[in-house]
């Protein structure tokens, strides 16, 4: 955030604090782009960031490096620049002390540079903010990375559990956001080899954003410039929206914990009558509800005012061939337009089968959009009723929210 965002934003409501679990895949280059687009795109100063790396099998730290197996290896709890590690789990120095040969302050080879000097700024800049970055291997039991996110986002490596009560210098809480790489797979190759994008989207219940290592380049030609929506270093965001009452509540999701007083956000509503018969729909619901988020985004900037700050509703007519297909064009307007971040929700069902697929329209979205895109994964709240029977004698019947 910068200075101008500081002075518009000095009267703005405090947001609330967010507990952020980036996934670094030990590919340098990448990992560099990712902890960059994290940086300027989703932290904001008041947010807890765990950075964390999965090696399969056992490395070297854990078996044969300090502390070793059974053991574990404490120092002062004010020290933030040296390792701290127990069987399976390692915390990473990020200051690095090249005088000495003191084996518990050495960085890592698969931690890059540029993102190791990224995440001390981080501490340096917001000292109220906690940064950590932790190297998980198999010895904790988990030994795939779809596990350890498993695990990490049900609370098991969160101080209140048992195994880590005592160890709260190593600790994972419950993230309220993951931030991860994609390779950009197609259906072929990750249908035969498996995607930990996929595996992470259909079985985890948390807020995803995925960052593409394959995003394309812009081609700079007369009759391809995107059109500009936003300002220099400005956040423009598209919501992508039926027109459903979930898709009303994804954009309450997105104002209640991502929104910024500076973004330009987009109300991105394409028209397909297959999609409001499918959701059993009409345009009524729809305007209504495109009403609805559009007062909501507008509450927001009217009590956070900002210069910058604006809301605007567009709606995608269906044309012919394959720009009648909803995500052909959302993908067309994505790539003419100054979008960096599109945010699209996953609608949950109670049926095995599709539980394990994820959804056509956030799948093509994650694998061909120019921009990182933000998954919302809402986990399914089922309401009991207070009593055995309704009043007419039926049973009653439990309902998702």
């Amino acid at each position: 955030m910068g200075d101008d965002d500081a002075a518009n934003g000095a009267n703005a409501t405090p947001r609330m604090k967010r507990t952020i679990l980036c996934l670094l895949s030990g590919a340098r280059a990448h990992d560099a782009k990712l902890v960059e687009f994290q940086k300027t795109r989703v932290l904001e100063p008041a947010d807890d960031v765990f950075f964390a790396h999965f090696v399969r099998g056992a490395s070297s730290a854990s078996m044969y490096g300090p502390g070793g197996v059974g053991g574990d290896v404490r120092v002062k709890d004010d020290d933030d620049d040296a390792t701290r590690s127990r069987p399976g789990v390692r915390v990473v120095p990020l200051a690095r002390d090249d005088a000495g040969d003191d084996a518990s302050r050495r960085v890592p080879d698969w931690l890059s540079e540029h993102a190791r000097a990224e995440m001390l700024d981080r501490r340096i800049s917001f000292p109220d903010a906690l940064v950590r970055c932790v190297q998980i291997d198999s010895m904790c039991g988990k030994f795939s990375i779809e596990e350890t996110v498993q695990a990490i986002c049900d609370g098991e490596f969160a101080s209140d559990h048992a195994s880590y009560r005592n160890d709260n210098w190593i600790s994972i809480p419950r993230p309220d956001l993951i931030v991860m790489g994609c390779r950009g797979h197609g259906l072929v190759r990750r249908a035969l080899l498996g995607s930990v994008t996929q595996n992470v989207l259909n079985r985890i219940a948390v807020p995803t954003c995925f960052f593409r290592s394959t995003l394309p380049q812009i081609e700079v030609q007369p009759e391809l410039v995107k059109q500009k929506l936003g300002g220099v270093d400005q956040r423009v965001v598209a919501i992508a929206m039926s027109g459903s009452n979930s898709s009303r509540r994804l954009v309450e999701y997105f104002v209640n914990v991502h929104i910024r007083p500076s973004d330009v956000v987009l109300l991105l509503h394409c028209s397909s009558e297959s999609q409001k018969r499918q959701k059993d729909i009409t345009d009524a619901d729809v305007e209504e509800n495109m009403c609805r988020a559009f007062d909501l985004v507008q509450e927001f900037q009217k009590a956070n005012p900002h210069t910058c700050g604006r809301v605007v509703r567009m709606t995608l007519e269906p044309g012919t061939g394959s720009a009648n297909d909803v995500r052909d064009r959302t993908i067309d307007f994505l790539n003419l337009t100054d979008v960096n971040l599109a945010v699209v929700g996953r609608a949950t069902s109670s049926s095995h089968l599709r539980a394990r697929f994820m959804s056509p329209f956030p799948q093509y979205l994650v694998t061909h959009a120019p921009c990182p895109v933000l998954v919302w994964n809402p986990a399914p709240v089922y309401i009991r009723s207070q009593s055995t029977t309704s009043q007419g004698g039926e049973p009653p019947s439990t309902s998702a929210a």
